[in-house]
């Protein structure tokens, strides 16, 4: 029962106490590493959140929305906003908790959050120099997501206009014609395309709970999270197979891989595209019997997206 899962992991957070970092690094950090472990640790909190948040507005019982708001301060207390997004593309927990619980916090609180959705949008559309490569690959994909989720929570018109036009231009310059990202040529590995087109489908699917349809955004020569989703579907399907970062240009792939950090050696699984399909079928219809294959991602991954007042929904 799914209710009962939700449940079960929001008392397992009242059990802990939260444990906030001022910065939380784990990009370019082998997972062996203490630091990796430690910032990785205290980012259970993150979805920690979420989960008492979405318990909250299933259950409300008052110790779910108590212990998210101690949760929540003690994050807005100490954690500074890095610029990094891969180190920070777990926000987007904080934003999807605040979504479903906000109106229930403390008024300050509420503002405090608020302000920080604000302060991260600005962050994140900020422009990059477009020599760095990182001005439109995966990198640019999760600075996409945090800074359209950031500006709807903040609910800035100037904002969500900034964050929407770069959300288009990362569909014109990440995703090929022919479907691919450009970040299969550089790391020869379907793992980062959808670490890439991931992050653009959570925006668009968050897009599409305010009315917008960013899924739809298509670039000049046709380029589209719906192409990219074809493109990807039979790698998915287990129809085509591809041997992962073989030819990487990037040498923390291989450093990755002599480590035994798993999926950066062997064939692409298609579990890791679960989550993927999973979004797009809340969007498109056409991507359910996939999602279905593909199996569901936990019900504290899904939670933020799919909890009404009272109740599961297994879509919108």
């Amino acid at each position: 029962d799914e209710r009962a899962a939700l449940l079960r992991a929001a008392a397992a957070a009242l059990e802990r106490s939260p444990d906030p970092l001022v910065v939380v690094h784990t990009e370019g950090t082998l997972p062996t590493l203490p630091a990796y472990k430690r910032a990785a640790q205290a980012r259970r909190d993150w979805r920690s959140m979420s989960v008492m948040a979405n318990a909250y507005v299933m259950d409300r019982q008052p110790r779910y929305l108590d212990e998210y708001a101690r949760y929540l301060a003690a994050w807005l207390d100490v954690y500074r906003i890095s610029g990094n997004p891969i180190d920070e593309t777990g926000l987007s927990e904080w934003l999807l908790a605040y979504r479903s619980a906000g109106r229930a916090l403390p008024p300050p609180l509420a503002e405090r959050m608020r302000q920080f959705a604000c302060d991260l949008a600005v962050r994140y559309t900020e422009s990059q120099p477009t020599s760095r490569q990182t001005s439109t690959n995966n990198w640019q994909s999760h600075r996409v997501k945090l800074a359209v989720m950031g500006a709807y929570v903040c609910s800035n018109p100037e904002l969500i206009a900034a964050a929407e036009a770069a959300f288009a231009s990362q569909i014109e310059n990440n995703l090929l014609p022919s479907g691919e990202s450009i970040d299969f040529a550089e790391r020869d590995a379907i793992h980062y395309v959808v670490y890439s087109a991931e992050p653009l489908l959570e925006a668009a699917l968050f897009a599409h709970r305010q009315g917008r349809a960013l899924f739809a955004t298509t670039g000049s020569q046709g380029q589209s999270l719906s192409r990219t989703l074809d493109w990807l579907a039979p790698y998915a399907r287990g129809e085509k197979t591809h041997e992962e970062f073989v030819h990487s240009r990037v040498p923390f792939d291989a450093q990755r891989a002599a480590a035994g950090v798993a999926g950066f050696s062997g064939p692409f699984s298609s579990q890791k595209a679960q989550l993927i399909f999973w979004l797009a079928a809340q969007i498109d219809r056409k991507w359910i019997e996939l999602s279905g294959k593909l199996g569901t991602p936990s019900i504290t991954q899904r939670a933020a997206w799919i909890v009404r007042t009272g109740t599961i929904s297994a879509n919108f």
